[in-house]
């Protein structure tokens, strides 16, 4: 087992986090602290950074350093960004916070930034071709990725708190400053030319991204409060821009989901992102809650356990076996594997029946791997437990929508039920065609489930042939296996197969 701790620090914000990699390799967070300390406020007009700023980081960095003695933590990866790069007196403030706390820390530079936040989205988030923007208090590091690789990158010096200084944006707009800013902003990042026409979905990491998000989940009643891979459409950003960008001070600060502690770096930080949609002509942009932490621990978590790459090639798959690596054992994996080839089979059998294809197949085999995670919390009526865990977890690889939906199919593994339908907080945010999936897919589940009833693995292969008003399921057993409570507990779930897919469904064993 090891722990490791992660200090970033920008020019705006210093995030604190703790993760723990377990023999099993899975790994789990065990702590997180973030504060606004400000610390590149002011270096647009004196180049140092202020007492003020150095003496709030080094307030948090000092118990910090308490804290990994209190959970006997050894290793730490602590970097500086933007603020402590561009300051005259960087080099000196990162001397003496070895000096006060014994922390070691490194300015990484703006490519480096950029890279390690590509890794924290590209672990993350299933998305091959996307230009990448990490919006901090000094800098904006750009990444165009194409085929799921780093094409350009680049770092240019404005930022949020930057940004807002030049242009006196904290308080109420002034029209031609902001024309000003917004021309600003555009001629700084045509620097990086490569960026105009691409119609390429944006993916944004930072403070001002996830503020966003919050707003616009407030805007539309989202009913989930996650960040992470949020879509925010162009149009949704264009209005909440006008909103921001023509409200007094006052009335700024009331809008649902901006903090009181963002609302004056907002104004600057929404014309670089609307600056960023209208030069490459976005249609969307996609919120990312990891980036350069993140990509910090992937880096040292592959080298921990020599893997070739910082990357993983399948990341729904990594993400799944780390989350039931995380669970303790609870998880008979044995059984789960036998559901999900079960599930698999009825899947492929029925496709001329039920219509659907890979990316449905994919949603009921991740509910199959995952379907009793829930008794975790309590064994009795785990399958709901299991939907509301499923819905909740660090999942990557799937969107927000088809992780409920792979979380409603799990809370059917027993049989449809109206007590688990009623307990479903977010049913509201699938459609009623998602739902008719949901529950035909919940089916195959419920069957495969019954089907190893006793764990013993008893199927082996099922062929599946139709007539006008049949199903008829040839399933081949294990040798020596009595299939007798497989056989009762999956005949349980017939009178729900006639009704979702209209033909009454024969078990035949051999």
């Amino acid at each position: 087992m090891e722990k490791l701790a992660i200090i970033d620090m920008g020019s705006n914000s210093i995030r604190f986090v703790v993760l723990q990699i377990n023999d099993n390799k899975s790994y789990s967070f065990l702590y997180q602290e973030k504060e606004s300390i400000r610390l590149g406020q002011g270096l647009t007009q004196t180049g140092e950074l202020s007492d003020a700023g150095m003496e709030r980081a080094m307030k948090c960095l000092k118990v910090y350093k308490h804290i990994m003695e209190v959970m006997e933590i050894q290793n730490c990866i602590a970097v500086a960004t933007a603020a402590v790069r561009n300051a005259s007196n960087g080099d000196e403030f990162l001397k003496r916070i070895y000096a006060e706390t014994g922390v070691a820390m490194t300015v990484i530079t703006g490519e480096r930034e950029a890279y390690l936040g590509y890794l924290g989205v590209i672990n993350t988030i299933a998305m091959k071709d996307f230009l990448l923007f990490d919006l901090g208090g000094a800098s904006v590091e750009l990444t165009l990725v194409q085929e799921g690789e780093p094409v350009h990158s680049v770092s240019i010096p404005i930022g949020a708190v930057t940004v807002t200084e030049k242009f006196n944006l904290q308080g109420n707009v002034d029209a031609i400053a902001l024309q000003d800013c917004l021309k600003f902003v555009r001629k700084k990042l045509l620097a990086a030319d490569w960026i105009k026409n691409l119609r390429l979905p944006l993916v944004g990491i930072g403070g001002t991204a996830r503020t966003f998000a919050k707003m616009d989940q407030r805007t539309t009643n989202y009913e989930l409060t996650k960040v992470h891979n949020y879509i925010l459409p162009a149009e949704h950003f264009d209005a909440l821009y006008t909103e921001i960008t023509t409200r007094t001070s006052a009335n700024r600060k009331k809008i649902p989901g901006l903090s009181s502690e963002r609302a004056d770096l907002i104004v600057a930080g929404a014309a670089v992102i609307k600056t960023l949609f209208d030069t490459a002509g976005s249609p969307e942009l996609v919120v990312s809650g990891c980036g350069l932490r993140e990509g910090l621990f992937f880096e040292y978590y592959t080298s921990y356990f020599h893997l070739p790459a910082p990357r993983f090639d399948d990341i729904l798959k990594f993400s799944i076996r780390n989350f039931v690596g995380t669970l303790g054992g609870i998880v008979n994996e044995s059984h789960c594997q036998q559901v999900t080839h079960t599930a698999g089979l009825l899947f492929d059998q029925l496709k001329d029946l039920h219509g659907y294809g890979e990316r449905e197949r994919l949603y009921l085999t991740t509910a199959a791997q995952l379907h009793d995670v829930g008794k975790i919390i309590n064994f009795y009526d785990h399958a709901r437990h299991s939907a509301f865990m499923i819905g909740h977890a660090p999942l990557y690889g799937l969107t927000q929508r088809e992780q409920l939906i792979v979380s409603f199919i799990a809370g059917f593994h027993h049989g449809i039920s109206r007590k688990t339908l009623r307990a479903y907080r977010y049913a509201n945010m699938v459609t009623a065609e998602d739902w008719a999936m949901v529950r035909k897919l919940s089916t195959f589940l419920a069957l495969a489930e019954a089907s190893d009833i006793t764990y013993e693995q008893v199927v082996q292969d099922i062929h599946v042939t139709t007539a006008e008003n049949v199903a008829v399921a040839v399933i081949t057993t294990a040798p020596g296996v009595a299939y007798n409570a497989a056989d009762y507990e999956m005949n349980q779930l017939t009178k729900q197969f006639k009704k979702e897919f209209g033909i009454s469904l024969l078990l035949v064993w051999k």
